[in-house]
């Protein structure tokens, strides 16, 4: 993303509440990339934006995916107090009942 673009983003992030969208994929050669977008209400008008996508050091289970996103927030200075809401696709990693990354 355009340094520009990203850092506007991240600004009114910093103050406005939004939700996150999360998926991850492994690529070619066992890469694990996370995806992040948002969703959040600027004026009267529904925006989705990508907030990140990142490649993901050690694996693609929640808790890498949760300091991933922690990682990103505290780097740009984003309240993860803003998240309203999370959505992922289901997957056992994101969703799973032994404190993943909804939980």
């Amino acid at each position: 993303m355009g340094a520009g673009i990203e850092s506007t983003l991240c600004e009114f992030l910093k103050t406005a509440q939004f939700s996150l969208q999360l998926d991850e994929s492994v690529l070619p050669h066992n890469e694990a990339l996370s995806l992040a977008s948002v969703r959040f209400i600027k004026g009267e008008k529904l925006k989705q934006k990508l907030l990140f996508a990142r490649e993901m050091i050690a694996d693609t289970k929640g808790e890498s995916i949760f300091y991933t996103v922690q990682g990103f927030s505290q780097e740009k200075g984003i309240p993860l107090t803003n998240i309203m809401s999370v959505a992922t696709d289901g997957a056992p990693s994101m969703v799973g009942c032994h404190g993943d990354i909804i939980s």
